[in-house]
């Protein structure tokens, strides 16, 4: 991504300053990351650029996910990773549920305008894709990570534990991809 706004030669800035925003010492992060006071002033004053498996342990370790989302962005780990929604949107809980409750307004709205043209659809004609409808239904997601965000920073719940329960419920369900073993034994 040439064109991003966020510069991969910034991130150990922002590495840094996050750091001392959250008032953590370098020894201090670095104990919780696996890494040396000097490999952390090597990585916060460029001498080492950081991986991305890196940047995002550091930043999640901070409680600054939409940090860890941007790095998502910059090295383009998930063909849906967009730019990070402003940490300021994150701090309340109430209002990120009424954007929350908008947004799903306005996504059952595109879904209904997406069904209508599915049903619409002939063989053989040629039909734009509505592609904004897309989109509002793509505006869910960050929408999604406001409320959880506000959530940890309102009230501690610790979304890592929120994610596994998630995970727990969803092979119990059969929602998540089967396991490899499993995958392995539907083929033979």
């Amino acid at each position: 991504m040439a064109n991003t706004p966020y510069a991969l030669h910034n991130l150990n800035v922002e590495m840094r300053d996050i750091r001392i925003e959250t008032g953590f010492s370098q020894s201090a992060l670095g104990n919780i990351i696996n890494r040396t006071q000097k490999q952390m002033s090597e990585i916060e004053n460029g001498y080492v650029n950081p991986t991305p498996e890196l940047a995002i342990r550091w930043f999640t370790a901070l409680g600054a996910y939409e940090h860890a989302d941007m790095v998502h962005y910059i090295f383009g780990l998930h063909p849906l990773a967009t730019a990070p929604i402003d940490p300021r949107l994150n701090e309340n809980l109430g209002r990120a549920l009424i954007n929350l409750r908008k947004q799903i307004d306005q996504a059952r709205v595109a879904v209904e305008n997406i069904e209508w043209w599915m049903s619409n659809l002939r063989p053989g004609t040629i039909t734009d894709v509505p592609i904004k409808d897309f989109q509002q239904i793509y505006d869910l997601v960050p929408a999604n990570k406001t409320t959880l965000y506000a959530l940890n920073r309102e009230f501690g719940v610790d979304l890592k534990s929120l994610a596994d329960s998630w995970t727990v419920k969803s092979f119990s369900t059969k929602v998540a991809m089967p396991r490899y073993e499993e995958r392995q034994t539907v083929l033979v």
